[in-house]
């Protein structure tokens, strides 16, 4: 249905989407797209070639198998066999995280190179047809079966310096990649899975913690966390961020829910496959082995908290490069990912997190970035560098 809603295959269920074209006076279907979900014998382990099934011979009721027929979608397929028109392939793969769903991938543009009839394991005629990617376009299905295979082992990430930098402190790991030049990255690093507190922030008002012992649902109107955000819990059940007012409360030591609990999520570590890997003009970046949706969460902004930093404590002033500066603003204009402020409260303490969302769908192995936000007038231009992300909305600037 998403695929229908933004123009690329229209009919909701089937797999092949065809137009008629009118030659002379008559017209001829002609094939536009397909979708590959795995519904048929679908086959092929190059990445670039797809054994399509034709459409047709099952009765949806009983499940009846018979032949297949050259009509519609298979007509369609076979006159484009012939007109060797460009046909829109969409690829379905297993949701790991999501048993029950499928992420639908666009695979580019392809040419049905030949077709035939033959007979399935019910002995009905299925007619197949072999379609060919067309050369010079992005990785897109072929990507994703790599990334499958670093994930089980039996391929090895090119330019891979350390399998898990974290040492253990996450699951599942986060990789350290450079395939760009010869350089192996930091020689002292410490990883952190969180902020480390000298001493939280404190309240006069003590802080009540809710007694959800199944953890907070929606309506829950006796719980004093979702009082304190407004009535609502801000993540849905499968932990996507559901609101755009800041900072969210999230459920704190003294609340009696369990460690899933839905108003949790930045607590639970990161969930996506994460890796470090070194880019062509930008240093050091982040991106994710695993597509993120819009609104999930990727990871906190972690190491240690300093209060009343000036430039200069550490000596030079390259030292802040990688300072979270909480007292910037920001205006909106909507980066791939978003930042958030989590407040986590423990009677009379408060606990500030930085936590990164994603602010829209992120495909596998796009990196991921965030906006710095602008400083205070007073500081004027100090500091400024040069933005290289290349976003059209980008300032041209950095602190």
């Amino acid at each position: 249905m998403e695929l229908c809603i933004v123009g690329l295959h229209a009919p909701s269920m089937a797999g092949i989407d065809y137009m008629s074209v009118k030659l002379t006076m008559d017209e001829e279907p002609v094939a536009v797209s397909i979708v590959s979900s795995g519904g048929y014998d679908d086959a092929g382990d190059d990445s670039d070639v797809l054994i399509y099934s034709g459409q047709g011979g099952v009765q949806r009721r009983d499940g009846q198998m018979f032949d297949q027929k050259l009509e519609r979608g298979n007509l369609a397929l076979e006159k484009s066999l012939h007109r060797a028109n460009d046909v829109r392939v969409v690829r379905g793969i297993k949701d790991l995280a999501y048993t029950t769903g499928k992420i639908y991938v666009y695979d580019g543009l392809y040419k049905i190179q030949e077709s035939w009839a033959e007979k399935n394991k019910s002995g009905c005629n299925v007619f197949k047809y072999k379609l060919v990617r067309a050369p010079g376009q992005p990785e897109a299905y072929s990507l994703w079966k790599s990334i499958l295979q670093w994930k089980d082992g039996s391929a090895t990430r090119p330019g891979l310096i350390l399998p898990d930098l974290t040492s253990v402190f996450e699951s599942p790991p986060v990789a350290l990649v450079n395939d760009a030049d010869g350089e192996k990255g930091p020689a002292h690093f410490s990883y952190v899975s969180s902020l480390k507190y000298s001493q939280p922030f404190t309240t006069s008002k003590p802080s009540l913690g809710c007694q959800c012992l199944g953890g907070c649902q929606p309506g829950g109107t006796n719980c004093p966390c979702n009082q304190r955000n407004d009535g609502l819990v801000p993540y849905s059940s499968i932990a996507v961020l559901l609101t755009n007012k800041f900072p969210i409360h999230e459920c704190g030591p003294t609340c009696a829910c369990p460690p899933n609990c839905r108003n949790r999520i930045t607590q639970t570590g990161v969930k996506v496959r994460l890796e470090v890997f070194k880019s062509k003009h930008r240093g050091w970046g982040l991106r994710s082995w695993d597509p993120i949706r819009a609104g999930g969460f990727i990871c906190e902004y972690a190491g240690d908290i300093i209060k009343g930093f000036t430039e200069g404590d550490f000596g030079n002033e390259n030292d802040d490069s990688y300072i979270f500066d909480a007292t910037r603003y920001y205006e909106p204009l909507e980066p791939v990912n978003d930042s958030s402020a989590v407040l986590r409260e423990s009677n009379n303490d408060v606990y500030l997190h930085i936590a990164f969302f994603a602010i829209r769908h992120v495909p596998p192995m796009q990196e991921l970035t965030f906006d710095y936000g602008i400083v205070s007038p007073e500081k004027g231009d100090k500091g400024k560098k040069k933005c290289l992300c290349g976003s059209v909305k980008c300032r041209g600037y950095f602190y």
